[in-house]
């Protein structure tokens, strides 16, 4: 029965390590979007929708099959919470697409290309964090929403000075919200690890 239930586990981090490149590469077809590539990140999305419930799906079975206990379960439980983190960062990078196909005169500008930089390797951390089950990486984590949110804040405050258009501030709050989903997914892997939620 352990067999079985490992089998089922090695799914599930197989399942989530293909999701985190594919949230990946929503926010690579996010941030293209800027220079004028379209029309990549809608199909990504729903694939993480497909995907996520198959993680639902095997989930839900090893729970009512094995009653695993312990960090099994925690794990259980945790792949479930990063299947809808995941998923979330591929809507928020699908919004960030659909404001640069409506506004049209969107550009990276200094203060975006921080954003996208410092979100881009706060979800790589995210993931390989999940990946290695490695929980030191939380704290490199939480300083990077530290420096997004200072970039989201000052995306606000450019505005209300008239000093950055509009879109700017809007997509540095898309970008706030990923890193809050990459930021969750590390306290994902302390819970996992230690039992304890931060």
């Amino acid at each position: 029965m352990r067999k079985l239930l490992d089998l089922g586990m090695e799914k599930l981090r197989k399942l989530i390590t293909e999701m985190g490149e594919m949230a990946l590469l929503s926010l690579e077809g996010a941030r293209k979007s800027l220079e004028g590539e379209r029309n990549s990140v809608e199909e990504i999305s729903s694939k993480l929708h497909i995907m996520r419930e198959e993680v639902l799906d095997i989930a839900t079975e090893l729970l009512v099959r094995y009653s695993p206990v312990a960090g099994d379960l925690r794990f259980i439980q945790s792949a479930i919470d990063v299947s809808y983190d995941l998923y979330r960062v591929s809507r928020y990078a699908m919004e960030i697409e659909r404001t640069a196909r409506i506004v049209e005169s969107v550009r990276p500008t200094p203060l975006l290309e921080r954003g996208f930089s410092l979100t881009e390797e706060a979800l790589k951390t995210a993931i390989e964090a999940f990946q290695n089950l490695e929980e030191a990486n939380y704290g490199k984590l939480l300083e990077l929403d530290k420096e997004i949110d200072e970039l989201y804040i000052s995306s606000l405050r450019g505005m209300k000075q008239e000093k950055c258009p509009p879109f700017e501030a809007l997509i540095m709050r898309h970008l706030e919200r990923i890193s809050d989903h990459a930021k969750e997914i590390g306290a994902r892997v302390v819970y996992i690890r230690e039992g304890k939620r931060v």
